[in-house]
């Protein structure tokens, strides 16, 4: 009595051959995540928002800049750390008018330092 996955070849080949398509892509899979650290991720997020570790929130600005790179680890560190993001107004973090800021700051253009007089040399007479 079979569970319908008998075929020709027989049980222990049919057995064989998923268990190597398992295997295949478990590593095709485990190459393409990311490992995370905790602390790591924790820090990082310091920039852009505020770590509160007594109730494990992770608050930050609803005006705040926040990357892809960056929604990884919050992913992380909400979906499999325990931690709970916050939105609201309180979080430190880079914002839109900080880049702009940067922006304009970068765009000024820079004063020439003043170029000292050439001295003319001096011709003798023969």
């Amino acid at each position: 009595m079979g569970l319908g996955f008998e075929s020709q070849r027989g049980d222990n080949t049919l057995i064989r051959v998923v268990l190597i398509n398992l295997i295949i892509n478990l590593k095709i899979c485990c190459k393409m995540s990311k490992k995370h650290d905790e602390n790591k991720d924790l820090r990082s997020f310091a920039r852009i928002g505020k770590v509160v570790y007594s109730d494990k929130t992770l608050r930050t600005s609803k005006t705040s800049l926040i990357g892809i790179h960056m929604w990884g680890k919050i992913d992380y560190l909400t979906n499999y750390c325990g931690w709970r993001l916050v939105w609201d107004n309180v979080g430190v973090g880079v914002t839109l008018a900080d880049v702009n800021d940067a922006k304009a700051k970068k765009d000024k253009p820079k004063k020439k330092p003043a170029k000292a007089p050439k001295e003319k040399p001096i011709k003798k007479k023969k």
